[in-house]
């Protein structure tokens, strides 16, 4: 596909040297592939304690923390977009920022010369690693690890990494309604984890559903944008985008109905006392 004035998209193109300096020299290539060796490692560990409340304070207290971070990022993102109302004011005054216009033809974004916008989605990119500790309290716990879970945790930091990396402003997206989710996610689980029975499930996955869903519509726009669309690597990353996201909405929903309407559960099924996490 070519628009006027504009390379084709092909693969050859796609695969720019700035993309592969960024696979090979980023931090994610590592971190991903250490990921991947997370689970076996555990299982073969005398850590793993199957005990009903093993690791119930540590989970309490990771999951506070992470509850309060993806609070803090999400204001901090309302602040730098202006979705606050002027309630917010007073954090920008704080970093000197102004409110950030989006979807502007102009490179680099300017986006990411606001220090609320930057420093709350590379510190949300950097969390994703954190996450990992979701597949780890599974693990220690005894409990299978689903594709879902180990899929979407893994995709996460890859798809983070490429907007940061390439400055793609729709990055905003994943920030905003990832952590405004995060936070009832996180508050969630840590009062599973403390004994309090609230009937949330049902409700985080639809929220996730709908996140996927209102992203592909805020996010299609920018390959609309000159700027946007003459980068290889902007356009990797967009697509990378889509390809991943979708690949998750599928995995959610299918989940959504096994968890709630199929008389056949499936057996990668993890229930609220496995803590099935979400991104």
């Amino acid at each position: 596909m070519a628009t006027e004035g504009m390379p084709a998209i092909t693969l050859d193109w796609l695969l720019s040297p700035g993309l592969k300096d960024a696979v090979i020299g980023g931090e994610v290539l590592y971190f991903s592939l250490g990921y991947l060796l997370l689970e076996p490692i555990l299982k073969r560990s005398p850590f793993v304690d199957k005990r009903k409340g093993a690791y119930r304070n540590g989970m309490i207290a990771y999951n506070i923390l992470m509850c309060g971070f993806s609070l803090v990022c999400f204001v901090c993102q309302m602040a730098a977009l202006g979705l606050d109302r002027g309630h917010l004011q007073f954090v920008r005054d704080l970093t000197g920022d102004s409110v950030v216009q989006l979807y502007q033809d102009v490179s680099p974004s300017p986006a990411f010369a606001n220090k609320l916008f930057r420093y709350s989605a590379v510190a949300f990119h950097y969390s994703k690693y954190v996450e990992y500790m979701d597949t780890a309290w599974l693990v220690l716990k005894g409990k299978p690890v689903s594709f879902l879970q180990g899929f979407h945790h893994f995709g996460a930091a890859w798809d983070t990494y490429f907007g940061i990396t390439f400055q793609n402003e729709g990055t905003y997206v994943f920030v905003l309604l990832n952590a405004f989710i995060h936070t009832i996610m996180y508050t969630y689980y840590g009062a599973t984890a403390a004994g309090i029975k609230i009937s949330m499930k049902p409700l985080i996955t639809l929220m996730q559903i709908t996140q996927f869903l209102l992203g592909f519509a805020l996010v299609y726009p920018y390959i609309d944008l000159g700027y946007f669309r003459a980068s290889p690597e902007l356009v990797w990353s967009y697509l990378f985008n889509y390809a991943y996201v979708l690949m998750v909405l599928f995995l959610f929903m299918r989940f959504f109905y096994h968890d709630n309407f199929s008389k056949h559960k499936p057996i990668s099924r993890i229930d609220s006392s496995n803590r099935m996490k979400t991104e």
